[in-house]
C-alpha cells in the first residue's frame, strides 16, 4: 500500500486548493491513500479530489471527534483516533512535538494527536510515503515551525522526526515540482527535498 498525508491550513489560496484538488485525484489514480484530518481548507481539497477520482485510490480521514465537519466515523474512510487501542502511545508522541501540550484542554489534545496518525497511520507504524501540505511560512521540518505553521506544525514536526519527506506548496520549488508532476512532465520523487 501506498500512503501519503494531504494536510494544510485551514486558509489556503484558490490556486493551491485546486491544485490539492487535482492532486489527490491523480494519486488516488495511482493508487495511493490519501491520509487527513477533514478539516476546511487543504484537507477538504485533498478529500474531494480523491473522491472525483473515482479510482482505486482510498483515504483514511483522521477526526478529533465523530460529525467533525460533518463527517461521521461510519463511513468506512472516517476514524476517530481517541477509540484507538493505541491512543495513549500516540498521546506519547504526539507530547513531544507539542510545547504545551499538557496545558491543552481534551478537545484540543483530540485535534493534536490526530495530526499523529496523519502521518503514521492507524497503527503508528505504517508511515505515510510523504506528506504534501501548504502553510503560511513554509515550513518543511520541525526546525522551521513556527506560529504561522499552525496546526499543521505537529504533522511536520512528527513527519521530520521520522525521516519523512515534506513538500510545502509555499516553497516556490515545491509548488514547480507539483504543477510539473500534475502536467505528466515529470514524475513525484519527494525523497529528494
Amino acid at each position: 500500500m501506498k500512503y501519503y498525508s494531504g494536510i494544510g491550513s485551514r486558509n489556503i489560496p484558490q490556486d493551491i486548493k485546486n491544485i490539492m484538488y487535482k492532486l489527490g485525484s491523480k494519486l488516488a489514480k495511482e493508487g495511493y491513500i490519501l491520509r487527513s484530518g477533514g478539516a476546511k481548507g487543504a484537507d477538504t481539497a485533498f478529500e474531494k479530489g480523491v473522491s472525483a477520482a473515482k479510482a482505486k485510490g482510498d483515504m483514511e480521514i483522521y477526526l478529533p471527534y465523530n460529525g467533525y465537519q460533518n463527517r461521521k466515523k461510519d463511513n468506512e474512510n472516517y476514524f476517530v483516533p481517541i477509540e484507538f487501542s493505541n491512543y495513549k502511545k500516540a498521546v506519547l508522541i504526539a507530547d513531544k512535538f507539542h510545547l504545551t501540550f499538557q496545558r491543552l484542554s481534551s478537545e484540543e489534545k483530540n485535534f493534536i494527536v490526530r495530526d499523529i496518525y496523519q502521518v503514521l497511520g492507524r497503527d503508528l507504524k505504517t508511515s505515510s510515503d510523504f506528506v504534501i501540505c501548504w502553510t503560511p511560512d513554509g515550513a518543511v521540518n520541525d526546525k522551521q515551525r513556527s506560529e504561522k505553521t499552525g496546526g499543521t506544525g505537529q504533522a511536520i514536526s512528527t513527519a521530520s522526526y521520522y525521516s519523512i519527506p515534506v513538500l510545502n506548496l509555499k516553497k516556490e520549488k515545491h509548488l514547480h515540482k507539483i504543477s510539473s508532476y500534475l502536467k505528466g512532465e515529470s514524475s513525484l520523487f519527494v525523497n529528494k527535498f
